[in-house]
Parts: C-alpha cells; structure tokens; sequence
C-alpha cells in the first residue's frame, strides 16, 4: 500500500498549479476516479469488529463520544486527528501493516487529495447539505513570546507542541476539529456551541493540570469564541467575520478566561457548569462598533469567588 499512497500524496502537491493552462485539463483525464482509495471508517470499523470492541468500549477507551465514533464509522464525519488515530490504533492493538493501513487511510481523507481523486460525489438523487453555522474558538498561549526571548526556540517549540497536542485531544473528545496550528495559536470549530464551551474549559483545565505538573511548560491560554456562517476554503479552513470575532475576543482574554460575543449565548443559553457574566463591550481591532463581550466562567467557580467571604 505504500507505493501507491506515496503517489496520491504527491497528487495532492498539484493543486498548487492547477491553473498552468493546459496542466489542468491533464490532471481531469487521468482515472484518479478508478483508484480504490480505502474509507477510514471502513478500515476502522473492519478492525474494530475483527477484535470484538464495542463502539462504546473503543470510544471510551480513546476518550471521544460513541456518537463520534460512528459518525466516522459511517463516513458522516472525516477522520480525527493524528494523536486520536494513534490512540485507536494502540486501543486495538495493531500490529505494523495494520497501524500503517489505519494511518494512511487517515491521511487520505485530506479534503484536497479526496477532490483530487474524484471521491466527493454525492449518492444519486440525494441532495448535500453542509451546516452553516459554525461555532469557532480560538485559543493561544500568554506570555510566549516573552517565554521564548527567556528560554529559547527549543523551549518554545517544547511548549507549542504539548498545547497543539492537548488541544487536538479535547477538540476530538467534544466532536469538534482542530482547523489550523500557527505558533501558540490554535484555531478549533464546532457543530455544537456547548460542546464547544465544554471543550473551552476542559482545554483551559487540561493547561493548568500541565502546567503544575510541568512548571517548565507555563501552559496560561486565553480563549475566544463566535458563531456565525463562514466561507469554507478548499483546503479545509475558513473564512469570516466570526473567526475574526473569535481572534479579537481572544487577544483580550485574560490567562484562564474564556470569552465569548453575545452570538453564543443567544445559541446556547443555558448550558451545565457554564455562567455568562458580562464583560462590557470592547472596541475590538477591525470592528467599527464597539462589541458586548461575555466571559464565559465556569459555574463553580462562580459560586466559589461569591461564597468567600470579604478580604479572603
């Protein structure tokens, strides 16, 4: 299988210059449609079966929900990350040519290479529909810049990596997806605006669990979060005006803080463990009109700062 998957990777390397006249019109006559590029879901639930694991018992044991686990079982959802693919490779305890089938089958339900290979058809009669309103968070270290000017790239990069890890983790754990890593900067999207608030607090508790286990890696993140309908890219990402909400809400989040625009709470009004205190409005960078702002703070400790009592 290696032979022929290291050639469709290097397909995916023209959609750079598919608009060199003539290169294009090459690229649409070759049979990619032909290839039998295997399902991740498939490959998934063949090895899943062969082992007598339940969808719930490997859900569990990989730390995402049944529900996710079907959906890309049955091919509603694309393959999760790297990590999440490693840890169900290692739940079903697959030897090497297994492991690598599983793995590579994952990377080939890359958006790109899949349009690439003609595999994005719909069934006949049967109409696409895509969600439209999408909800972003996006979430990045404070103080690295200055941690990396005190400790180094090396540090630095020590420190990036643990963060893009936990947070591809949770954003798995919480039906979500990881869209983009830039620096100490990640950028995560959700079907579900409580899933996505579940997943901004279990993201900031998992950093501070880190950071006091590991004081060398000071995980201190701030988190932004808008909703709205975004412009879908072809290689996966997005574009608009929420994920410049979420970027600006984010830049003036405080360590621990999860802040989030009035669109969120209107979708999720009342979700378990979450208080919404409002926050004022901020006259965001980009945005003519000065913009509510709601911090999104975790129930407990809510009732914890109010059952205090004064000077304590």
């Amino acid at each position: 299988m290696q032979d022929w998957f290291k050639k469709l990777k290097d397909l995916e390397k023209l959609k750079d210059i598919q608009n060199i006249p003539g290169l294009s019109g090459v690229i649409e006559n070759l049979p990619l449609d032909k290839i039998p590029v295997p399902s991740f879901g498939d490959q998934l639930r063949d090895f899943r079966t062969l082992r007598g694991k339940s969808v719930e018992d490997l859900a569990t044991e990989v730390g995402i929900t049944p529900m996710a686990l079907r959906d890309i079982e049955s091919g509603k959802r694309s393959a999760p990350s790297e990590s999440t693919v490693i840890a169900l490779a290692n739940a079903l305890h697959l030897e090497k040519d297994d492991r690598e089938t599983l793995v590579d089958s994952a990377e080939l339900s890359s958006p790109m290479l899949r349009k690439i290979l003609g595999k994005e058809k719909s069934a006949p009669g049967q109409t696409t529909l895509t969600a439209a309103i999408l909800v972003f968070l996006i979430a990045d270290i404070r103080g690295y810049t200055r941690f990396t000017e005190e400790h180094g790239d090396a540090a630095a990069a020590r420190l990036t990596t643990r963060f893009s890890e936990l947070a591809h983790g949770i954003a798995d754990q919480y039906d979500g997806r990881i869209v983009e890593v830039r620096g100490d900067e990640v950028l995560a999207v959700f079907a579900s605006a409580r899933q996505a608030l579940h997943a901004a607090h279990m993201l900031q508790a998992r950093c501070a669990e880190e950071a006091a286990v590991h004081p060398e890696l000071p995980l201190a993140i701030g988190v932004g979060m808008d909703v709205g309908e975004p412009i879908p890219m072809e290689d996966g990402g997005y574009r608009g005006a929420a994920l410049n909400r979420a970027a600006r809400l984010c830049s003036i989040a405080g360590p621990g803080d999860v802040l989030v625009s009035t669109g969120v709470a209107y979708i999720a009004p009342q979700v378990d463990g979450v208080t919404y205190v409002h926050r004022g409005a901020e006259q965001l960078k980009g945005i003519a009109e000065p913009t509510p702002v709601l911090l999104a703070a975790r129930t407990e400790v809510m009732d914890a700062d109010q059952g205090a009592a004064p000077g304590e």
